[in-house]
């Protein structure tokens, strides 16, 4: 299942159901609305973006249960994550103590590497997003190697390569390539999907296959790799919100994978 990690929230409604309606088209069967402040979270439940509060799955939770939670009217399922702009390690904590509470997706973006350290530390974390070459500088191998024990994941985006000048672009590929080499395994630590960026320009968003393609061909990731960003790590972040909404997730490595009822025997 492609889903697109990364869908800014726009509070023109009617720009955004453009935007779902093109990740749809371009082959995404979900995707992930990114909020980057409280007011903007109050803005999303209210709107017709957000499942329904009555969310009830029955076990087992697997990917097949993904198409579910698509909110009423929408092409492809939805779901929420927070993006923290971090200034150093107190805000950091202080932001986390807030949103914890909301069983949201919590995405961390800091250019600061003591921040990092902590955040890829943090089992309440989901992501660390690097949207550019700025925020790509800050990382070490020891955040990279600290992410990947906490199951914290790394977003990136394709779309500075897109938007840039072509000057530019050498620079950036040079910066994710040895981002990429650095990470092992690769297929359990990046998803890539769209950006901030998009709101002024959605033409900049890519599909899943597009995205693979530069993947393989300008990066010289394999494809199998590849096809794991766009795809299987998608499908268990996606999870995880799910297993977090419903009171199933406690941290990395402790979730709830069943429930016995009343009478049943096991």
């Amino acid at each position: 299942m492609y889903i697109n990690s990364c869908i800014p929230w726009m509070k023109d409604q009617t720009e955004l159901q453009k935007v779902v309606n093109l990740s749809f088209r371009l082959g995404y069967q979900a995707g992930i609305i990114d909020l980057r402040s409280e007011k903007e979270y109050n803005e999303y439940k209210k709107s017709s973006f957000y499942h329904s509060e009555n969310l009830k799955l029955d076990f087992p939770i697997t990917v097949s249960k993904i198409p579910q939670i698509k909110p009423l009217n929408q092409p492809i399922a939805l779901i929420p994550r927070i993006t923290l702009t971090i200034k150093n390690p107190n805000d950091l904590k202080q932001k986390l103590s807030f949103w914890v509470s909301k069983r949201i997706l919590i995405a961390v973006e800091s250019i600061h590497k003591e921040t990092l350290e902590v955040a890829a530390r943090d089992g309440r974390v989901d992501i660390i997003s690097i949207p550019s070459m700025r925020f790509q500088q800050a990382l070490t191998k020891g955040i990279i190697s600290l992410a990947r024990q906490n199951q914290i994941m790394f977003d990136l985006s394709i779309t500075p390569l897109l938007e840039v000048e072509h000057f530019k672009r050498t620079q950036i590929l040079r910066v994710l390539y040895r981002l990429f080499k650095s990470a092992k395994p690769i297929s359990n630590i990046y998803i890539l999907g769209s950006h901030e960026n998009i709101k002024n320009n959605s033409m900049l968003i890519r599909g899943p296959r597009e995205t693979v393609a530069i993947l393989t061909s300008i990066l010289h990731i394999p494809e199998y790799f590849a096809k794991e960003m766009v795809s299987k790590n998608l499908e268990k972040l996606f999870l995880r919100y799910i297993k977090r909404y419903l009171s199933l997730f406690i941290e990395p490595g402790v979730e709830i994978v069943d429930i016995i009822k009343e009478g049943e025997k096991k």
